[in-house]
């Protein structure tokens, strides 16, 4: 067996030894498989979406709605895959197989069986336990699925995806992190949530705070053409390339249960929830109204994953920084992953050099669901608060304030944030899939949409500053000693509300001595620009 090993193989750790092996006794994608190249619908294409949009949104103009709630988002979804009569164009990171993920899925089948054409693009980090799944769904002759930067050895193994991680780190540590969901190329999502039941409300121990907008007009021919590059790009691979067996007959099954499933749920308390927070009934009316702006799109090119030395002008943080949008007075910064980096202090240091307020959200450690990047994080705290820059980390569960808290689920439920969105000047609002840190700017695909809009801005904002509250949030701030030698020594103390009762706290909150020994260990780790 040792003659086909790599020779660099045959002196590894038995570990290593042990997963090469593995790997190479396991599938491989065909990678010769078609890759048809095709193009979304035409946005002058005459549909049901495009005559309800016509006399709502001026032409060649942008209108807009928020979508805050997890149940709305959700509906929203399934209405565009309900009214879509031409195309949907679905691009995800996650692709979850629970109650939503197969709410979706009938959805799309159910579109299908109408001639709709659908297509979906899904990274592939998180599809070895999905590949029948995903399979199955392809052999639909209306619907096609693609794998994004895909691991070319398929295994659910462990040791073999991380010899494989090992072997080709430089392309497999890239990921594709969009998320657009596009009917007919008249209607548009993007934003913070993945396809899985914490993003909307339908978990039972987590609810993230999240964050997406409901597109129409012009900037959805954006959305389309950049599902387009990714689409038919050669990092995009068939799911038909994928080693399972599958076919009609299971397809046939497959669909027989989702829509079963799909009525079901429509009958339980969320489905009936969900049907009532639905927005495009109102949307497409015009009983609701749309927010009519002006908007850009910002998106990393598909290149990123394969060209470590693409131009930061041609990625989405040279696009935005094209866009001039540096604000005057208030920049109010959301990201749960948030590791700001020289490049990033530089900014808020100049910032508050010009007087400029600069307010940032995250996670608290105990809500954060990744505390590698939150010891990314906590090693800007004390620089950050330094400069001025005001911090509030999110806690894992919020204190009732009087109200129902809004956009993150049940208050019994675990919370943490996902959204990624800033304003400035209260005019200009950033909403996409981009954290603050190294891995969005310099790995990972991202995108994400710059309205120019003050009714938009007050709005993100009005859910920001409810998030931001002291019942909802801890505010670190910065103290000041004199040390023993006479040296001034900082350290960090966090402000709160508890139990109705202003609160101060000297360690980390609702962490463990283990955990914050944890913390500190991950701090010293020279890793962050792969956070």
């Amino acid at each position: 067996m040792r003659r086909w090993l790599d020779p660099a193989l045959r002196q590894a750790p038995g570990w290593l030894l042990l997963a090469g092996v593995l790997s190479s006794c396991a599938p491989v994608l065909n990678l010769q498989a078609d890759r048809p190249v095709s193009y979304a619908s035409e946005a002058t294409r005459d549909s049901p979406l495009k005559s309800r949009l016509a006399p709502l949104i001026p032409a060649g103009a942008s209108g807009f709605h928020l979508l805050g709630g997890g149940q709305a988002a959700l509906a929203a979804r399934l209405g565009l895959a309900q009214r879509a009569t031409h195309t949907l164009d679905v691009q995800y990171y996650l692709f979850h197989n629970d109650t939503t993920g197969k709410w979706v899925s009938a959805a799309l089948l159910a579109a299908a069986d109408r001639g709709v054409r659908v297509r979906v693009l899904i990274d592939d980090i998180d599809t070895a336990d999905k590949e029948l799944r995903l399979a199955t769904l392809d052999v639909h002759p209306n619907i096609e699925v693609r794998l994004f930067n895909p691991f070319h050895t398929r295994s659910a193994n462990l040791l073999v995806m991380g010899w494989q991680a090992l072997r080709d780190s430089v392309r497999l540590n890239r990921r594709m992190h969009n998320k657009a969901f596009i009917a007919d190329n008249q209607l548009g999502i993007t934003g913070g949530r993945n396809i899985g039941d914490e993003y909307f409300g339908a978990h039972h121990d987590m609810a993230f705070l999240d964050l997406d907008v409901l597109a129409a007009g012009a900037i959805v021919d954006a959305l389309s053409q950049s599902f387009d590059q990714y689409w038919n790009s050669i990092a995009a691979v068939p799911a038909s390339a994928l080693p399972v067996e599958t076919g009609k007959a299971r397809l046939q099954r497959a669909t027989q249960y989702l829509n079963q499933f799909r009525t079901e749920q429509l009958d339980s308390a969320y489905g009936r929830t969900l049907t009532a927070a639905d927005p495009l009934p109102g949307l497409l009316t015009g009983e609701i109204a749309w927010q009519i702006a002006e908007a850009s799109l910002v998106v990393d090119p598909p290149d990123k994953v394969l060209n470590p030395d693409e131009a930061t002008s041609n990625l989405l943080i040279g696009q935005l920084a094209g866009l001039g949008l540096n604000p005057r007075q208030r920049a109010l910064i959301v990201s749960p992953y948030f590791v700001p980096g020289a490049t990033g202090m530089a900014y808020f240091e100049y910032w508050r050099s010009q007087g400029v307020q600069v307010d940032v959200l995250t996670n608290a450690y105990a809500a954060s669901d990744v505390p590698l990047v939150h010891a990314g994080y906590a090693n800007y705290r004390i620089p950050l608060l330094a400069a001025g820059v005001s911090l509030h980390e999110l806690k894992p569960l919020a204190e009732p304030t009087g109200g129902r808290l809004r956009d993150i689920g049940r208050s019994t439920s675990r919370a943490s944030l996902h959204a990624k969105t800033f304003v400035f000047d209260d005019a200009h609002v950033f909403i996409g899939t981009f954290n603050f840190d190294p891995r969005s700017t310099r790995l990972n695909t991202e995108m994400g949409l710059v309205i120019h809009s003050p009714e938009l801005a007050r709005q993100v904002t009005a859910m920001i500053e409810r998030a931001m509250r002291p019942e909802r949030s801890y505010e670190p701030r910065l103290v000041s000693e004199p040390g023993k030698k006479g040296e001034m020594i900082h350290r960090l103390q966090w402000h709160d509300i508890h139990r109705s009762q202003p609160r101060v706290l000297d360690v980390e909150p609702e962490t463990s001595a283990v955990q914050r020994a944890l913390l500190r260990v991950l701090q010293a780790l020279p890793i962050e620009e792969q956070l």
